[in-house]
């Protein structure tokens, strides 16, 4: 029997290069690990900090240390080696509300503001148009590059009154983002569950409900299929190369024949490779930008642009 008067939580950091993020991010979500948070390293801004709370009665050490196992493949696919590990114990009544100290405001672009949801506006950003955020289960926070830089593209795509389609939707903020930008309806998909779940909760704290915002579990059929016919204006898509490759065939089947699409998710030596796969499928080429070592293509089915 566990005796509940001696449960912690021990606290992991470990220092994470940007290219790593995303392919963590999957990890711990594909382990249905939920409290962790990132922090720009302040000093080094190739890197950030991984913060992950495990809690003592399910984790003994045994089972902790095959966790950090499982870290060091992903490391090697980028020809990095994982830096030292620190572990922290953390008191049962303060590790639900310690994560929160690693989020504050994040303006992104020229306008928007990522905001998470426990906190007030702050007076120096009143101007700024604001996402509410509850960043828990971080499926896409704004805080990684590859969600700025389509933050930051679809500020430049004005998309008012515009129909969008966002495969991978995760926390739902770039659709979110499109909706207070002016965005006529936004479609997110995405085939994990839990990422649905924490879109939807994230809509309802922005007060946006299902007639603008609508969440499905799944992927580009589920999306035609409650297109019933239509077609989006704008496609999103911010998710790894390979599943690009896997889905791009589809995209003609939920986009407009003037439409446009973001894609993002890409490391920038994989741009190439990915802008050529979708031009050969119809595709043109607009312009393509970088963060770190990450990439956003622009594209469009219209030649005229």
């Amino acid at each position: 029997m566990i005796d509940f008067r001696n449960i912690f939580w021990w606290r992991l950091k470990l220092p994470v290069p940007h290219e790593l993020e995303e392919s963590m991010i999957w990890k711990l979500q594909h382990l249905s690990i939920k409290s962790y948070a990132i922090e720009i390293d302040p000093k080094n801004n190739s890197r950030s900090f991984f913060y992950i709370w495990l809690i003592s009665s399910e984790w003994p050490k045994y089972q902790r240390e095959q966790l950090i196992n499982c870290f060091k493949p992903l490391a090697r696919t980028f020809d990095k080696t994982l830096e030292q590990v620190t572990w922290e114990k953390v008191d049962d009544e303060d590790w639900s509300s310690s994560w929160k100290k690693y989020w504050g405001p994040a303006p992104v672009g020229k306008r928007l503001l990522i905001l998470p949801a426990w906190m007030d506006l702050p007076a120096s950003y009143s101007e700024r148009i604001v996402v509410k955020l509850d960043p828990g289960a971080a499926f896409g926070t704004g805080d990684h590059p590859t969600t700025k830089l389509c933050l930051e593209a679809i500020e430049r795509q004005r998309p008012k009154d515009l129909r969008i389609v966002d495969i991978g939707c995760g926390s739902g903020v770039l659709g979110l983002a499109a909706l207070r930008l002016g965005a006529k309806e936004v479609i997110g998909v995405d085939i994990d569950p839990l990422a649905i779940g924490s879109a939807q909760r994230n809509a309802f704290l922005n007060d946006f409900d299902e007639n603008s915002f609508r969440t499905f579990h799944g992927s580009i059929d589920t999306v035609h299929n409650e297109l019933q016919g239509a077609k989006a204006d704008l496609l999103l898509c911010n998710i790894l190369a390979p599943v690009i490759k896997t889905l791009g065939e589809d995209f003609d089947r939920v986009i407009s024949p003037q439409g446009n699409a973001l894609i993002s998710g890409l490391l920038v030596e994989q741009m190439q490779d990915i802008t050529k796969f979708l031009v050969d499928l119809g595709w043109n080429f607009i312009a393509s930008y970088q963060q770190d070592n990450w990439a956003l293509i622009q594209l469009s089915k219209s030649s005229r642009h």
